[in-house]
């Protein structure tokens, strides 16, 4: 692992490692939370002004809501990356470094001098992590890509089933294949570190937004001809069929998920959600237990789509099963939340309350969970964040501290790499950093 200060109260089981972030926005920012969370210093590389996401609805300048939450726990180095002095300090501290961590639009740092090669060159055990929109190669290569943007090209989009009032399609929230390629590039880039230590040798890991988007659709993405021919086949020739005649998104959605829940029978009735009568709730029956306890709350006595030769197909059946769901919406509509939570509990059955995020921070569970972390912010002041996702026993990780004032921390990082006060007297004085 590169050399770096030890700082006792900030072990976790990636203590000593360092990552370099040359990172915006959502998912590279992500994925170095992730990293800091698990003890890795990660020291994000920001142009002198600043990077775009600080002013992202920002109520204190350069210092977003947004940007705080997505950068906590990384140090500030602000280098102008435009220019070749710049270009040449950023490869004189990579060999310092265990990680770099990017999701600049491919290209970018190729042409800054900057790309795996060059640095692999100069620090053969680094572990250079690229996340884009569309990968590097095909058709789509190098184009840009928010999350909406790959959402709309893997196919989430039309997974979350969501249409404006104008008929437009919606993107659905939070940016999903943002932070799931955040996550697993975190993987990849822990196994590559581990994998280091026999070879002695970095790699590069290609994370991709539109990649991610697929592997989280697993089975409505794979092809299977058996299956396929009764539950897919038909409804991809219905939507080719509206694209064709100039029909809108609505009626799209309408015909995937009049397909996808035509066959769903009990899943449609159990696993779904309702409004009580003062708020919602999420039922959640994937197996015959759960739903039967959920037919004996509700008193669903003439449902039989879990029986031995249930067609789900069938016309009639499922007009029953369109008359039990307004049956049951109507009951649950009847009492309150509270009333149906515990009768439901009490069956074992699979059920939540609706929830919106601007409430969690303070719920019972999430308070007994620790999920949430009290934070001294350099600028803002006090803060409660979302902590590490996951737990370790041993080698616990912990939220290391909150997103860094801009450039708070480049002449720590400077000095480290053996930079002179002078020189970076110099380099502030050029305005290479800030």
């Amino acid at each position: 692992m590169a050399e770096q200060p030890h700082h006792p109260e900030s072990r976790g089981p990636l203590d000593g490692v360092r990552v370099l972030a040359a990172t915006q926005i959502v998912a590279g920012p992500f994925a170095g939370v992730v990293l800091s969370d698990l003890g890795a210093e990660v020291v994000k590389l920001e142009p002198p002004q600043g990077e775009g996401y600080r002013n992202s609805g920002s109520v204190v300048p350069g210092e977003s809501k947004r940007f705080q939450s997505l950068n906590r726990g990384s140090k500030s180095l602000a280098v102008d990356l435009a220019s070749e002095d710049g270009r040449a300090l950023v490869q004189r501290l990579v060999p310092g470094f265990d990680v770099f961590l990017t999701n600049y639009r491919p290209g970018v740092l190729r042409r800054m001098g900057l790309d795996y090669d060059t640095l692999a060159a100069l620090n053969p055990g680094l572990v250079y992590c690229t996340i884009s929109g569309f990968g590097e190669v095909g058709p789509w290569a190098g184009r840009g890509a928010t999350d909406m943007v790959a959402q709309a090209y893997s196919g989430l989009l039309a997974m979350a089933d969501k249409v404006g009032p104008d008929g437009e399609p919606q993107q659905a929230s939070p940016a999903i294949s943002d932070y799931t390629t955040a996550l697993a590039c975190t993987t990849s880039i822990c196994a590559a570190l581990y994998e280091r230590k026999e070879s002695g040798l970095g790699q590069r890991i290609d994370g991709v937004l539109i990649r991610s988007g697929l592997a989280i659709q697993d089975f409505y993405v794979m092809r299977e001809p058996v299956t396929d021919a009764v539950l897919r086949d038909d409804m991809v020739a219905r939507v080719n069929e509206i694209r064709a005649r100039g029909g809108d998104y609505r009626e799209v959605t309408e015909a995937r998920s009049n397909a996808r829940f035509a066959a769903a029978g009990p899943q449609r009735l159990y696993y779904t959600g309702y409004s009580a009568s003062d708020g919602q709730i999420v039922l959640g029956c994937l197996t015959q237990a759960t739903r039967d306890g959920a037919r004996r709350v509700l008193g669903m006595t003439e449902d039989v789509t879990d029986d031995d030769g249930y067609d789900p197909n069938d016309p009639e059946n499922a007009a029953k099963v369109v008359r039990w769901k307004a049956q049951i919406a109507d009951l649950i509509q009847a009492q309150p939340v509270q009333y149906w939570l515990d009768a439901f509990i009490a069956e074992g059955v699979p059920v939540s309350p609706v929830h919106i995020p601007e409430e969690m921070s303070d719920d019972p569970q999430i308070e007994a969970l620790g999920v949430m972390v009290d934070l001294e912010h350099p600028v803002t002041g006090p803060q409660r964040v979302v902590g590490p996702v996951t737990r370790l026993s041993r080698t616990p990780s912990r939220a290391q501290g909150p997103a860094p004032a801009l450039a708070q921390h480049t002449a720590e990082v400077l000095r480290a790499a053996g930079v002179s006060d002078e020189e970076i007297a110099a380099l502030r004085e050029r305005g290479v950093v800030r």
